[in-house]
């Protein structure tokens, strides 16, 4: 008699669907604001923490850092000179545009992460 073969190929396909759902589903904080055009998020009820560093990021030529501005080329140094001495368990908000390049947002993410800063708000409407 012959034993059934086990092909878990379709079960691996389906749980990296899964997975993928999951990640896209990822529910986070509600913000509004009228100059930016955010990604449609969850309906939740809004975090009421208030944030010590909120970045703005409306298009992919410039940030607002607590209402400054500054060019994304620079982002990393300039946000690190200002804001490198900060208690790094402070929240930071990070609202962007839902039509910037994901590699604008990225470099601004990964800046914050980058001068030790752990927890980390993303904002949608």
């Amino acid at each position: 008699m012959k034993k059934p073969d086990l092909n878990i190929t379709p079960f691996v396909d389906i749980m990296l669907v899964l997975l993928a759902i999951l990640m896209v589903s990822v529910t986070v904080t509600t913000y509004q604001e009228k100059n930016i055009n955010l990604p449609e998020g969850s309906k939740t009820t809004p975090a009421i923490k208030k944030a010590t560093i909120t970045i703005v990021i409306p298009n992919s030529k410039y940030v607002i850092v607590n209402s400054q501005k500054m060019p994304i080329e620079n982002f990393l140094e300039n946000f690190n000179l200002k804001y490198g001495n900060y208690n790094k368990n402070s929240l930071v908000y990070i609202a962007a545009d839902k039509n910037i390049k994901y590699d604008t947002f990225m470099k601004v993410y990964s800046g914050v992460i980058k001068n030790g800063f752990t927890q980390i708000g993303l904002l949608t409407k």
